[in-house]
């Protein structure tokens, strides 16, 4: 069964981990993944990454006709079984053209929970409910922002699993990363994902200086990288907090960054259900989210939600509940929760038999 997936790029980030995440664990003696990314002119970071494990990589050209042509010829040379496209309400134009070279799975895949609005969306959302043959989401606020609340309960959630073997919490790789990075002695608040508007990332320097001028040991890690990162280090400068502050770019130890950190801030204006919270519960670490994030990853008391007005409520949150606290195995409530990739990885070899075989 070859199965293309479509995705914007395959940079550091949530769509290339979780397509990562379950293909290592899917029986590849039976499902073959291929990925066509846009082309940005670099080799993109997961790229080696998907080779290693056996994935072609493509890239269509960036402008639209040369990118739906390229699209077209690659779906009629390699007779794809399914097309699974990840870039919201922009799939219903690639899966069209998938319909019309006769790929029997078409599946559109929601990520992201902010519904656009406007003539050129409604059309979109309208191609993407005639053409597709399965419709998925990250989650319940997903599902409603992309292919509206007439075919919501149409769509299934594909959960972003992970693999526990390398999120469990260790107290010995904790020790050994914070003795690394020289963070042995220093409450370690932490932030994974991109550098961008999305993430409300000036609210989370807001709230870390709060917490420093109460508590001078305190760090921020910054994991990942984005559009935004010049513009917060001129405002991580302005505020005098730049000796506190360790920017990381993106890493590929990030479960083991995780053990490392005390506490996990995600203040963002809209998700779909980030694959980070998912890691976090499962490496122990607390983790204080913004409001907007949909409830259904809120599985452990590892994980709290507030609003994201009061960056001083944040502060005194953080240094009343999240200072000190036991770190456990949260393993069975995980997997009951359908975020164990070694089940969900089944599930989704099931999931797409059942599609070109109906």
């Amino acid at each position: 069964m070859k199965v293309l997936h479509i995705v914007t790029r395959i940079d550091s980030g949530g769509i290339s981990t979780f397509l990562y995440n379950y293909y290592q664990f899917l029986d590849r003696s039976s499902v073959q993944f291929d990925i066509v990314a846009i082309d940005t002119g670099t080799r993109q970071a997961y790229h080696d990454i998907f080779e290693s494990l056996g994935v072609r990589v493509f890239y269509m050209p960036d402008p639209i006709v040369q990118r739906l042509v390229f699209l077209a010829k690659l779906i009629r040379s390699h007779r794809y079984d399914i097309v699974h496209a990840h870039i919201e309400l922009q799939s219903s134009v690639y899966l069209a053209v998938a319909a019309l070279f006769g790929v029997r799975g078409r599946v559109a895949h929601a990520h992201l929970s902010m519904a656009r609005s406007g003539l050129k969306n409604r059309l979109l959302r309208t191609l993407m409910n005639l053409v597709v043959s399965a419709r998925v989401g990250a989650s319940d606020l997903s599902i409603h922002a992309v292919f509206g609340k007439r075919y919501a309960k149409k769509a299934i959630i594909l959960y972003n699993a992970v693999n526990l073997d390398k999120f469990g919490f260790r107290k010995p790789i904790r020790d050994t990363q914070r003795e690394k990075l020289k963070l042995m002695d220093k409450f370690v608040l932490g932030f994974v994902g991109r550098l961008s508007i999305q993430k409300n990332v000036f609210f989370l320097l807001d709230v870390f200086a709060l917490v420093l001028k109460q508590k001078s040991d305190t760090i921020l890690l910054l994991v990942g990288d984005g559009e935004l990162r010049t513009e917060m280090e001129l405002r991580i400068n302005q505020m005098d907090i730049s000796e506190n502050v360790i920017f990381l770019s993106n890493r590929d130890d990030i479960p083991e960054l995780m053990m490392a950190m005390d506490v996990l801030l995600l203040p963002s204006f809209y998700e779909g259900l980030p694959l980070v919270l998912v890691e976090a519960q499962a490496a122990a670490l607390k983790s204080l989210v913004s409001n907007n994030v949909t409830k259904l990853v809120g599985i452990t008391e590892f994980i709290q939600y507030e609003a994201i007005d009061n960056a001083q409520l944040w502060c005194d949150i953080i240094l009343s509940e999240f200072v000190d606290y036991p770190r456990y195995s949260v393993e069975n409530i995980i997997t009951a929760n359908r975020f164990n990739i070694r089940e969900e990885a089944n599930r989704l070899s099931d999931f797409y038999n059942g599609l070109i075989n109906r």
